[in-house]
């Protein structure tokens, strides 16, 4: 009981460490930098005209009635704009994609009392991209061939490795994989239940926040939810890395009475 207390207390401290809320914050907020031209860059060269990116919205937070016909209309794109928007709209988003990747990247070096990166930060950053969207190419796939408990299980394994890959590519393979293991497992869990949450709280909240304000409302809900996943993430970083500090800690200190 007294090393859970530890644990707590010193994960607390961590958290203060790493400024927690103004970095969800801040991550929140490059992620929704990223997430807008990445909508304009589907809907400019998607033959759909955005149809595709706004039903993978709508599907996430399962939207119906006014708040999905105000993200159809906010995401699909009329032909003449698609033209013009494709080459400067991912340029955009490399380049605010690189705003997140630098700023989670910050997390983590921080999280672990790592030394900071320069400019070849930027490098780790691509090549976290290039697995995200392998990641996310494959992960519906491989958790479609299942069913049931079966099927939660298997998402929850891909998202643990996926949040393993993470810290262990942008902290640019510093530390061993075990190490990163109960963050990876921690922040795969909490991520699922904030998902879980999600479809009971989103919908509502969407579609209340469009049909007072519209794409405003929408887009400010959004943020609110890219805020509670950044804070997952804070979290899981701090807990994480004081869990393995101490478990090294005392596995020093058995070394040492032996």
């Amino acid at each position: 009981m007294k090393l859970v207390l530890d644990v707590v207390r010193r994960s607390l401290h961590r958290f203060i460490e790493l400024e927690g809320f103004d970095r969800a914050m801040a991550l929140a907020g490059q992620a929704f930098a990223a997430l807008l031209p990445l909508l304009i860059v589907i809907s400019a060269i998607s033959p759909a005209g955005g149809d595709n990116a706004a039903d993978e919205v709508i599907d996430v937070f399962e939207l119906s009635g006014q708040s999905a016909a105000v993200v159809q209309e906010a995401v699909a794109q009329p032909a003449e704009v698609q033209d013009g928007l494709s080459v400067l709209g991912l340029f955009i988003l490399v380049v605010s994609a690189l705003a997140f990747t630098r700023a989670l990247q910050r997390l983590y070096t921080r999280a672990w009392r790592l030394d900071k990166f320069g400019v070849r930060g930027n490098a780790w950053g691509l090549e976290w991209l290039l697995v995200l969207a392998v990641y996310l190419s494959l992960q519906p796939a491989i958790v479609g061939l299942f069913d049931g408990t079966t099927a939660t299980a298997v998402s929850l394994a891909c998202s643990s490795a996926m949040w393993l890959l993470t810290p262990w590519i942008l902290i640019g393979r510093r530390l061993p994989w075990h190490r990163l293991l109960p963050q990876a497992v921690l922040t795969a869990l909490g991520l699922a239940s904030l998902g879980v949450a999600s479809v009971i709280y989103m919908p509502h909240a969407v579609a209340s926040a469009a049909s007072q304000f519209g794409f405003i409302g929408v887009a400010f809900t959004l943020l609110s939810w890219l805020f509670a996943g950044a804070l997952v993430l804070v979290v899981t970083a701090a807990v994480g890395s004081t869990v393995v500090e101490s478990a090294g800690a005392s596995s020093d200190r058995g070394d040492a009475r032996a």
